[in-house]
């Protein structure tokens, strides 16, 4: 009885500070802006499943990774233990419906081994804290705490059992191995001993849990709380989708407070493991610029923390009045360093996704404060005028087609004839003289191929991916319904480019706007071409070639081997892959409408790319994005190393081929 009421009490207590902690927490989230993510139910719990219970992107870094599985398989496989042992404080004999007899001695035995795995787990997250040499999750006294938290649990639970096998003389093995060992070691202590450390070790088991419990909602391990709710109401709409803004029904635009903060986004801020995973392929984070995703969520986690009261109240003036983010909490060049590459949310085990809160607030300062940098603001001047970041005269666009016959959309449709395939050249194609070298081969390869293709000429706009991700949507929505108006009225349905920028901007945003297409980028085509005897590739390119995966390419399309097998379809050619490729390859620092603008804090990102790249081996870097390819060949001749090293893309040396 006296057992039953002291549970009771601590139970209670402990229930309601957690309760305390937790509400307003929550209360927070409902005062903030609302985000419908409930759809698609099936495909949301397979995702949890898979990514949160399933832990799926763990094993991305084995040793941590698995150690991490052992720790949270193990404490979910432990958690019926630790109920039971609070049941028992009511009822001796409870156990769970079904693990009575001899389910529960294999539950036991089960148990054991995932005890075991928990503390291998925990003694290789306690050695990479403490360890001489930090590693990337740093030094953390909450971390070592919760870890020796953690491993008090498990010992704990052995000596419970273990003191009550000796208590009843009962044989622990071949079920209960861990407790056998415990029994040993307690046998020396006779009964009464051994009941005594069973039952202390029985209290601290559950007053650990109780303590656990309520120190979760205040430090990084709130993430064990929100971890899976964050995974189940993640992203379902294409990879790198941005909201589109109703310009006309919107007073404001992006991201100025924490009050304009969707519930998503403070539950992604909640969520931060703070394991710095985000970090290690992360381009900026990589060459010293002021951008880091880790810091960044916490940065967002104390500015929700701290304006909790006034959010909370729901005053519109004192909301109004908050301290904002972006020059206040947040530095203008943390989210202007943001390339957009997408390998932090490729890396994040809780699915976290930072990039449309970078550019959310990014639109702000563009679009309410005017606030742009000079370099940038001539590239948007460009596109207002002359439907390219360059400026050059949009009567130029199809300059680079002069004498080679290629027929224009508006030909084709005054003949009645259908257009069967699109080539879209785009801005760099177009303006850039060494990327109208891309178009020139991918000419070549199509007219070998035998494939009809058409232009749309001096018709062609930019599609308005750096004005988007510059956060300026505004010029981006007007080009972008400008382009669809034009594409639809010709009946485009089928549209090659080379460019994976107007690649994603084709596919995923164009269809806010009515733009329905199939795309298909070049190195695709090239490998389909090839694999169907279209494209004959008659002559040996002898060279070593190692290739730059392009991130809107790779990360946001999936589109890794299509490159590659373009380039081993060429014979004589060697293909020497990078250290760092594929999904873990690191930027070249172009997106983002990076490409735009000046690079004045730390090491180029172009330059530490391309010491990755010069030092393969090989006498030619290969990308299949046109800025990458602009982006490594600077990268190159700052090395001093373009003498001796070429930079080609794909369809280039496809070309050589034919």
């Amino acid at each position: 009885m006296v057992t039953a009421i002291v549970m009771s009490l601590l139970l209670v207590a402990a229930l309601g500070v957690f309760a305390w902690l937790i509400v307003p927490r929550f209360r927070l989230l409902l005062r903030l802006a609302n985000e419908s993510r409930v759809d698609h139910l099936g495909t949301r719990l397979w995702g949890t499943l898979k990514f949160a219970f399933g832990q799926a992107r763990m094993p991305r870094e084995p040793v941590a990774g698995f150690a991490h599985i052992f720790i949270f398989s193990g404490f979910l496989v432990v958690s019926i233990a630790t109920i039971t042992h609070f049941a028992h404080a009511y009822d001796p004999s409870w156990h769970f419906p079904g693990l009575g007899g001899q389910a529960g001695l294999v539950y036991l035995l089960v148990k054991d081994v995932f005890e075991v795995l928990v503390l291998l787990g925990v003694m290789y997250g306690l050695w990479r804290r403490l360890k001489p040499t930090p590693s990337r999750v740093g030094r953390s006294w909450e971390g070592v705490f919760v870890l020796v938290m953690i491993f008090t649990l498990m010992i704990t639970d052995f000596l419970t059992y273990g003191g009550e096998h000796v208590v009843h003389g009962t044989s622990a093995l071949p079920y209960n191995p861990a407790g056998y060992v415990a029994a040993l070691l307690l046998t020396p202590l006779g009964t009464s001993g051994a009941h005594l450390v069973a039952l202390v070790s029985w209290w601290i088991h559950c007053v650990a849990i109780l303590v656990f419990l309520n120190f979760l909602p205040i430090g990084k391990h709130f993430h064990v709380i929100t971890a899976i709710p964050n995974v189940f109401f993640r992203n379902l709409r294409p990879r790198g989708e941005l909201v589109k803004i109703d310009l006309e029904a919107s007073e404001t635009f992006g991201l100025r407070a924490t009050s304009d903060l969707t519930w998503k986004m403070a539950l992604d801020a909640y969520s931060c493991t703070e394991c710095g995973r985000c970090n290690v392929f992360c381009p900026t984070h990589l060459t010293n610029k002021p951008l880091s995703h880790r810091q960044l969520n916490l940065d967002l986690k104390h500015a929700l923390y701290a304006d909790k009261p006034t959010l909370l109240t729901g005053d519109k003036s004192k909301v109004e009045a908050l301290e904002p983010l972006v020059g206040g909490r947040i530095s203008p060049d943390t989210i202007w360093a943001c390339t957009t590459c997408g390998a932090c949310e490729n890396e994040c085990p809780v699915l976290i996704e930072n990039i449309p809160r970078i550019i959310a607030m990014r639109q702000h300062k563009v679009l309410m404060e005017g606030d742009v940098a000079p370099e940038l603001a001539r590239a948007f001047k460009g596109m207002e005028q002359n439907q390219n970041p360059w400026g050059i005269g949009s009567d130029q666009r199809d300059a680079w087609a002069q004498g080679l016959d290629v027929p224009r959309a508006a030909d084709l449709k005054a003949k009645g004839e259908p257009i069967e395939l699109l080539y879209w050249v785009g801005c760099a194609g177009s303006f850039d003289d060494r990327t109208k070298k891309i178009t020139l081969a991918m000419v070549k390869i199509l007219r070998a191929a035998g494939v009809k293709f058409a232009i749309l000429g001096k018709e062609e706009g930019c599609t308005g991916d750096s004005a988007r991700r510059a956060g300026n949507e505004y010029l981006f929505q007007t080009m972008a319904t400008a382009n669809v108006e034009l594409l639809n009225s010709y009946g485009v349905k089928k549209i090659l480019t080379h460019c994976p920028h107007c690649l994603h901007t084709l596919s995923v945003d164009y269809p806010q706007f009515g733009g329905h297409y199939e795309l298909v980028h070049h190195t695709q085509l090239i490998e389909q071409l090839v694999a169907a005897g279209k494209l004959e590739l008659k002559h040996e390119v002898k060279s070593s070639v190692t290739l730059h995966d392009s991130c809107y390419l790779g990360r946001y399309h999936d589109i890794y081997e299509a490159p590659r097998k373009a380039l081993k379809s060429v014979r004589g050619l060697k293909l020497v892959e990078m250290p760092r490729n594929k999904s873990r390859g690191v930027c070249c620092g172009a997106g983002g409408a990076r490409f735009w603008m000046e690079e004045n804090i730390g090491e180029r990102i172009n330059v530490h790319r391309a010491k990755e790249a010069v030092a393969c081996g090989t006498d030619t870097v290969s990308s299949s994005c046109p800025f990458c390819l602009t982006m490594l060949k600077d990268g190159v001749a700052e090395l001093g190393k373009d003498e001796s090293v070429k930079t080609l893309d794909v369809a280039e040396i496809v070309a050589q081929a034919i």
